[in-house]
């Protein structure tokens, strides 16, 4: 066994700064990251993505640091989806380059990806949080099956359990009250358990997944693996036996830890016998290496610092706590860990056949198979096999799901009161006079009701009654609703898009494949023309107009962005014709579209009516219809209406608690940010993939139509179809959208922030590498 010399490069940063940007076209700022033995730097550019800039150590062979690119290529093309670094080719298109002072040693030097997020280090994770880590790490073992390299075997590496036994003769640098104990351990692995090794399944593996080398991001969820400076070829147990090991904690108790990265694991590996009676030993032996390299090192000059002097203080203690256990103990623990999880977890098809008995043979569900979630906060959903999905499609949780503050506000006032509207209540009256400010002036009634379709059908009923017509305008493939009346304003509910005769339909504004195209002049007026045709016809009917209902995001068009003008023109033109303009703001509203509160602001307009739905209680059932209070006094004298559960005192507590957190989370000036980074990103991916036609929307509402061919415009609706599920497997939920089923849709909740946009932007571009 040989002894790495330690001491990172001593190198000029002005020559370090000269070479990356001569080699690699690389220039920015510098900051140094802490290393075991290279002198890596990240640069981060003016523009573009940051990088790591590593420089190996002199002693470095140029096989190990191949053996390094080559793997991550690898793992590149078996598993794209997995957080690790990719490598950065200088412009020769070389992955290794070298790098020399006149008169200096000769350094080589390979540049990687940037990881966002920051290194575990200290934290403490939660159960969940070691389960993703395990199941990461055990991807990260999968990705890696079937990989060979020369430079793998016999690298006589130190911190390779294997070559554990050699570190016998540096026991002596230990204090002596440790020295029984790192014998009695590196011996009996010798004996006991290295043996045993060559007989278990063996790869290629990371082996170094510590706190150090995995990543968490802003919300604290698991996020990349990093160092593949120490890849060899061993026991694939050896992957979970040094995580375990480096994640357990002096001051305990650590049988959940054990627990939650095993069952984590085993999601994704299952464990063969031997390999689960090897672990205890091997986690021994991973325990000892630190303190009897760390001192091996210090008796030959090194000065040490960071990490690994805080690994080598818990030993111990930590060896201790195991041998108090027993020693089958952890094999008990990682075995039933795993099987509870697994039974917890149940049957997915199982589940589904019960939900087909009670719930009907034809449930509409997401994805196939189906996802059993059982867990959300933030942008991110749970399954039930412990996967974590970043959300980036229910437009119900608008400020991230389970959002403490809402919660908070509706189990504090269930304790407190929760009645309805035939009482004076402080939240209800609240509620409203917050509501009505966000809105024009003259929008200053507020009726409540449970939801978005009930908000939208009896807005209808007052349009009616005010007008005295029963006529009414959507647009084409349009979703407003699940009741019989507002089914009607729903011809997507509808197979052929069939409409009632009472209802009339409007071209949508599509300037991609509509019959005026983008960069036409005068496009708002030009579809403002067509649809004063529909109009105009329904106004000839017995019928008459008596409302036209538009959603501002235009979700089931696609998310099309309609020219600036062209609302207005259409809500003049319905006014013109005696009838009434209803925005329904369920799934525009809330400041989705970063511009404005409410949709139809974003397109200058004031409507007769606002209906809200879904995102006002975040998930908690809400409807709000707000009108003129003309409008209003009409429709009650002349029509009875209550609503038992509307306006509750629970529903409008979510709601406060909803519109203070899009005010002290500033989230509408955030969905035009990270809606736009968003949009960039997908548009990005154009060049790369001829099957996206068009990237288009505003704010945090954006679709992407998929054609076959960018000319004639094919629609690609098989493509259409599998992708979001391919997106799925990488991790990322989106949905499909469009008459002609050839729409991606991407409508993330608010809580959504620039750093989820590289996720969403990977998961897309590798799932469009699959189709």
């Amino acid at each position: 066994m040989k002894f790495m010399k330690l001491e990172t490069p001593k190198l000029p940063q002005a020559a370090i700064a000269a070479f990356a940007q001569d080699a690699y076209g690389l220039s920015g700022s510098f900051t140094t990251l802490a290393s075991e033995r290279d002198l890596n730097f990240r640069i981060t550019p003016a523009t573009g993505a940051p990088v790591v800039f590593k420089i190996s150590n002199a002693h470095e062979p140029r096989s190990m640091v191949d053996l390094e690119i080559a793997a991550l290529e690898h793992i590149a093309r078996t598993d794209p989806g997995l957080p690790v670094p990719r490598v950065v080719h200088a412009r020769d298109g070389a992955a290794i380059t070298g790098f020399q002072l006149p008169g200096g040693e000769s350094h080589l030097v390979h540049v990687l990806s940037w990881l966002a997020g920051d290194i575990i280090a200290d934290a403490r994770l939660g159960e969940s949080q070691l389960f993703d880590l395990g199941q990461m790490a055990a991807r990260l073992g999968r990705s890696l099956r079937g990989f060979f390299h020369p430079a793998a075997g016999g690298r006589g590496l130190i911190w390779d359990n294997a070559e554990s036994p050699g570190l016998l003769s540096f026991v002596h640098h230990l204090p002596a009250a440790e020295q029984s104990l790192a014998r009695e351990v590196l011996e009996g692995f010798r004996d006991h358990t290295l043996p045993g090794l060559k007989r278990l399944r063996s790869q290629v593996i990371h082996g170094d997944v510590h706190s150090c080398n995995a990543l968490v991001n802003a919300e604290g969820k698991v996020s990349g693996i990093i160092d593949f400076g120490d890849l060899v070829h061993g026991a694939l147990i050896q992957d979970l036996s040094n995580l375990i090991a480096d994640f357990l904690t002096r001051d305990g108790p650590n049988d959940a830890v054990i627990a939650a990265l095993a069952a984590g694991y085993r999601s994704i590996t299952a464990l063969e016998d031997e390999e689960l009676a090897a672990l205890g030993r091997l986690i021994e032996v991973r325990l000892m290496q630190t303190p009897v390299i760390n001192a091996a090192r210090q008796a030959d000059g090194v000065q040490l610092e960071g990490y690994l002097l805080d690994f080598g203080s818990r030993v111990l203690p930590v060896i201790a706590q195991l041998r108090a256990m027993g020693p089958d103990h952890v094999k008990r623990l990682v075995s039933g860990a795993a099987s509870a999880r697994a039974a917890a977890n149940g049957d997915v098809s199982a589940l589904f056949a019960r939900r087909q008995r009670v719930m009907g043979s034809k449930p509409l569900l997401f994805y196939n198979p189906p996802i059993h979630m059982v867990r959300g906060e933030g942008v991110w959903l749970h399954d039930a096999q412990g996967r974590t999905y970043l959300d980036c499609y229910n437009n119900v949780p608008h400020v991230g799901h389970c959002h403490p503050r809402v919660a908070d506000a509706i189990a504090r006032q269930a304790r407190k009161l929760n009645t309805n509207t035939r009482y004076l209540t402080d939240e209800a009256i609240e509620y409203a006079e917050r509501l009505t400010a966000t809105a024009d002036p003259s929008l200053s009634a507020v009726i409540y009701v449970n939801s978005g379709s009930e908000a939208n059908d009896i807005a209808w009923r007052m349009a009616k009654a005010w007008t005295g017509r029963s006529g009414g305008l959507c647009m084409d493939y349009a979703y407003h609703g699940i009741t019989d009346a507002v089914d009607a304003f729903s011809p997507s509910n509808t197979p052929g898009n069939r409409l009632q005769p009472h209802m009339r339909a409007l071209p949508p504004p599509d300037d991609y494949r509509g019959p005026h195209r983008r960069g036409e002049a005068g496009l708002a007026g030009k579809y403002v023309k067509l649809g004063a045709a529909a109009i105009s016809d329904l106004g000839k009917t017995n019928w008459g107009v008596a409302a036209a209902m538009i959603d501002s995001a235009f979700m089931t068009n696609g998310m099309i962005e309609a020219p600036a003008g062209y609302v207005q023109g259409i809500a003049a033109a319905v006014r013109e014709a005696g009838g009434l303009f209803i925005a329904d703001e369920v799934q525009s509203g809330f400041g989705r579209m970063g511009s404005a509160m409410w949709g139809h602001q974003h397109h200058g307009v004031t409507p007769d009516f606002i209906t809200i739905g879904k995102p006002a209680g975040n998930g908690h059932p809400v409807g709000i219809i707000m009108t003129r209070p003309e409008i209003l006094d009409h429709f009650t004298k002349e029509s009875f209406f209550f609503s038992t559960f509307g306006g509750n005192n629970v529903s409008c507590a979510a709601g406060l608690a909803v519109l203070d957190i899009i005010r002290d989370e500033d989230l509408i000036a955030r969905a035009a940010r990270t809606g736009a980074a968003l949009k960039a990103g997908l548009k990005g991916l154009m060049a790369k993939h001829s099957l996206i036609g068009d990237v288009r929307g505003t704010g945090l509402a954006l679709g992407i139509e998929l054609v076959l061919d960018r000319v004639t415009l094919e629609p690609a609706k098989n493509e259409a179809k599998r992708l979001p599920g391919l997106v799925r497997d990488e991790g990322v939920l989106i949905g499909g959208e469009g008459i002609l089923g050839n729409i991606l849709k991407i409508r993330p909740p608010l809580a959504f922030k620039e750093e989820h946009v590289e996720i969403v932007v990977g998961a897309i571009d590798r799932a469009m590498a699959r189709v």
